[in-house]
Formats: structure tokens, sequence, C-alpha cells
């Protein structure tokens, strides 16, 4: 009984969400729209503190490309320190050529923690044709 009740909640829950009442949005097409690194970009953007950090560690993992220019919007807006490190360790983990551009335009940046943070990267961290940034 309990099994039903659950089904036909959720279920008549489903029907009220698609399309979204207050703009008409189909929700369901639009998010199936998306693919994961799209996904993960949007995650970005989530209220809540830790999904941005999952999202950022987990486009870093993926090293594509599309995701720079959102990591940057996230560094560059700076809401939490927490969120702007993780930011900068993906870009670190893509280790592109835009990426380490993008590195090298943070030792600058307003924060001290960052500025250091991304000299130790720069310094350590290879470029993919093995060389070494010195700054």
């Amino acid at each position: 009984m309990a099994r039903f009740l659950l089904y036909r909640l959720l279920g008549g829950f489903r029907e009220r969400l698609w399309p979204m009442p207050s703009c008409g949005l189909d929700i369901r097409k639009f998010w199936d729209s998306k693919d994961h690194v799209q996904k993960l970009i949007l995650a970005l953007n989530h209220p809540e503190p830790s999904t941005p950090v999952r999202a950022a560690w987990l486009l870093g993992k993926t090293k594509d490309p599309r995701a720079v220019d959102a990591l940057v919007d996230l560094i560059t807006e700076g809401k939490e320190r927490y969120i702007v490190r993780a930011a900068i360790n993906a870009l670190t983990e893509m280790n592109t050529a835009k990426a380490r551009e993008v590195l090298a335009t943070l030792l600058d940046h307003r924060d001290r923690t960052v500025r250091i943070l991304v000299k130790r990267i720069l310094e350590e961290r290879p470029d993919t044709s093995g060389q070494t940034f010195r700054t």
C-alpha cells in the first residue's frame, strides 16, 4: 500500500513539473539536451557550496576545454575561497595552453592566497611540452 501511495505521489509530482508552471519550460527536455560536461558547467553556479567544488573537480578530470571559460568566471566571481581554489585546481588538471594562460593572469589576483597558489602551480607543474613555468 505504501509503495502504491509513493508511486502515485511521485507520479503526480512529475506530472506537475513538466512543463514548469512558472515559465512553461519543459525542464526534462532541457536537461536531456545537455551532455555531461554542460551539466557540470551548469552545476558550477549551484547555490549549495560543495556542488561547485565537486563540479570543478570533475571538470578538471574530464579536461574538456569547454569548461575553461566557466572556471575562469568562477574564479573572477570569487564568492568563496575554497570554490576559487577548486576552479584553479581544475584548470591545473586540464594543463592546456589556454588554462595555463589563464593561470598566469592570476598572478595579479586581488587575493594573496590565490597569487601564492598559482605561483606554486606554475613553478611546479610542467606544461604539455615538458617545459616548467618560471615566474
